[in-house]
């Protein structure tokens, strides 16, 4: 992940992901934490609660995997889906 990104959400910044797949969209927002490491290589992890572990990358999110659009998640199961995920982070300033 970029450095400018892990900065944003680890002043508590807000955390909106973005996931296309085969012109269907869905959107998650969640928020950052100072607590967050981001030492996982290998997932992500947007959680509902305010737990961290070096998964996480957004806290109090407003979707849980249930929550995300059906029509959506069945086309990720497409062999060959092409999937577009975009991360975004915005901190308030003072």
């Amino acid at each position: 992940m970029n450095e400018g990104l892990k900065s944003a959400l680890r002043k508590g910044g807000r955390l909106i992901v973005t996931i296309e797949c085969a012109g269907l969209r869905d959107v998650i927002r969640s928020l950052g934490s100072e607590r967050m490491t981001f030492r996982d290589q290998d997932s992500i992890v947007l959680r509902r609660s305010t737990y961290v572990d070096g998964r996480t990358i957004g806290i109090l999110s407003n979707k849980a995997a249930q929550g995300i659009d059906r029509g959506l998640v069945g086309r990720l199961k497409d062999e060959g889906a092409i999937v577009f995920v975009r991360l975004e982070a915005f901190v308030d300033q003072p």
